[in-house]
């Protein structure tokens, strides 16, 4: 992954994600929630998590969403640590990580009755909302990674020009 991790320490690493996963969990929850008060006012009554007017997100909220984002941080750490499958591609543990994903909201919805899990539709939301989630955050993984290949690439060229280095001297 980043070789600049490997100088950082297991628990400011988890931290990191903690933080991480708390803060879009409500920079998410808040979009929604002024996104459906403006198109859906009826929001409030398919799930707690919505408070409208001035009342915003619950304290009691906000505490489930701090539990929900240890747990996720911890299936992060196990499944992207170096000790879980070292050779398990990237492709699949990105399939994990959803997959965990939707248990683990799931579980945290039935627990915290954070939404009505016998409607059919408000799931489907849930479904949708977590795979457009997942998508935008590999997209910018993908780029993120391209971006690393070019300057590591250019980094090589500029290092074999120096050393006068080319591939036909390497075999």
């Amino acid at each position: 992954m980043d070789r600049e991790l490997g100088k950082v320490s297991f628990f400011t690493r988890f931290t990191r994600n903690i933080i991480t996963i708390f803060s879009l969990s409500v920079f998410a929850i808040s979009a929604a929630g002024m996104t459906a008060a403006h198109f859906a006012p009826n929001m409030q009554e398919m799930s707690s998590m919505f408070a409208f007017a001035p009342a915003g997100l619950t304290y009691n909220t906000i505490m489930q969403l701090a539990c929900f984002s240890i747990v996720m941080a911890a299936v992060s750490a196990v499944l992207f640590s170096e000790y879980f499958v070292d050779k398990l591609r990237f492709l699949w543990r990105i399939s994990i990580l959803f997959i965990a994903t939707l248990v683990v909201f799931y579980v945290f919805s039935v627990i915290c009755n954070w939404f009505n899990i016998n409607e059919p539709l408000i799931l489907l939301v849930f479904f949708l909302s977590t795979v457009i989630c997942f998508s935008i955050s590999i997209g910018l993984t993908i780029v993120k990674l391209n971006i690393e290949r070019k300057k590591y690439g250019k980094l090589l060229e500029k290092y074999k020009a120096q050393n006068n280095l080319n591939s036909s001297n390497n075999a």
